[in-house]
C-alpha cells in the first residue's frame, strides 16, 4: 500500500512539474515560480502525510489485538529495502552534484568545456535542481518499498 501511495504522489508531482510531459520529445519543466514550487513542495508533504496516516490507520484497525511485532525476517527485509533506497539516492546525488559542477563551470566562462553543458535540463537553475532532488527522493523511496515487496514475495 505504501508503494502504491508513493507512486501515486510521485505521478501527481510529475504532473504538477511537467504538464504535457513527453520523455521522448524534449521534456520540459513548467515555467514555475518560487511560490508555485513552495506550493508543490508543501502539497507533496501534506498529501503524503495524509495518505500514509490513512494506510497506518487501516492497518492498525485490521490488526486489532495483534500487535504486529516484527521478527528477524521483517527487520532484514526492512534493512535490505533501506539499503537499496540509500544507494539509489547516494548515487543520484553524486551524479547530480557532478552535473551541477559541470554546468557551473560551463556557465563561468568555460564554454568550450565539454561543449558547453546547458542542454535541455540546466540543473544549475533552482526549479530544475528542486525537480531533480525531489525525483531522487521519490525514486529512492519507491526503490526501498519495491525491494521490500519483492523480498516479502520471496523474489
Amino acid at each position: 500500500a505504501t508503494l502504491i501511495v508513493d507512486v501515486a504522489v510521485f505521478i501527481w508531482f510529475l504532473g504538477k512539474m511537467t504538464p504535457g510531459f513527453n520523455f521522448f520529445n524534449n521534456p520540459r519543466l513548467s515555467e514555475t515560480g518560487a511560490s508555485s514550487l513552495v506550493g508543490i513542495y508543501v502539497g507533496v508533504i501534506i498529501v503524503t502525510i495524509i495518505l500514509h496516516a490513512v494506510i497506518a490507520s487501516i492497518f492498525a484497525a485490521r490488526a486489532g489485538e495483534d500487535k504486529g511485532e516484527k521478527d528477524e525476517r521483517d527487520v532484514d527485509i526492512s534493512r535490505k529495502g533501506a539499503a537499496a533506497g540509500f544507494w539509489w539516492v547516494t548515487v543520484g546525488i553524486n551524479i547530480l552534484a557532478g552535473a551541477l559542477l559541470l554546468q557551473y563551470a560551463a556557465a563561468s566562462g568555460a564554454e568550450t568545456f565539454m561543449g558547453g553543458l546547458g542542454g535541455s535540463f540546466p540543473v544549475i537553475e533552482p526549479p530544475y535542481m528542486f525537480f531533480a532532488l525531489m525525483v531522487l527522493a521519490f525514486v529512492g523511496d519507491i526503490v526501498k518499498n519495491a525491494v521490500m515487496v519483492l523480498a516479502y514475495r520471496g523474489e
